[in-house]
């Protein structure tokens, strides 16, 4: 990682990497790696955002189908199988600053880090008015408000470009 980036923030949750250049990139095989020890990865590249949350498997109520909410259009959510767990990637997506900052203040990546862990909870509580949120986004460009914390916060923070 060294040769990606400039420096590396290491917390017992968390790892913050910062770019030294503009097309340094940890790449799919790296990543997969870096997902295998975490469980939400942010990124942000040029205002398009990529927000990955692993889910195991085993801990989904059988109820929840995710290729019902799979969708991929310019901005996409899929569900791709790794290990033994699943990614959901929900990626592609603009952010509106202004309500950003209001809804989770000046730590942006690190509250959009929460938020993929608080998604997870949801899902593993068979709650999926979140999931509901990224594929209308991502389907038809809207933005429905939600009912759920991560479905009401995403849906104040999501910006249609």
């Amino acid at each position: 990682m060294s040769r990606l980036s400039s420096h590396v923030d290491v917390g017992s949750r968390t790892a913050e990497i910062t770019y030294n250049s503009d097309f340094a990139d940890l790449g799919d095989d790296r990543r997969k790696k870096f997902l295998e020890h975490f469980d939400v990865e942010v990124r942000e590249s040029y205002d398009w955002w990529t927000l990955s949350v692993m889910l195991e498997a085993g801990k989904l109520p059988k109820e929840i189908d995710l290729k019902d909410f799979g969708v991929e259009e310019e901005a996409s959510l899929t569900f791709t199988k790794q290990g033994k767990r699943i990614r959901l990637r929900f990626d592609g997506w603009h952010q509106d600053y202004d309500a950003s900052y209001r809804t989770f203040g000046g730590e942006t990546m690190r509250a959009l880090g929460e938020l993929g862990l608080k998604l997870q909870e949801e899902l593993y509580a068979g709650k999926t008015d979140a999931l509901r949120v990224m594929k209308r986004y991502c389907a038809e460009g809207e933005i429905p408000s939600g009912r759920s914390v991560v479905a009401k916060k995403l849906s104040a923070i999501l910006q249609v470009v």
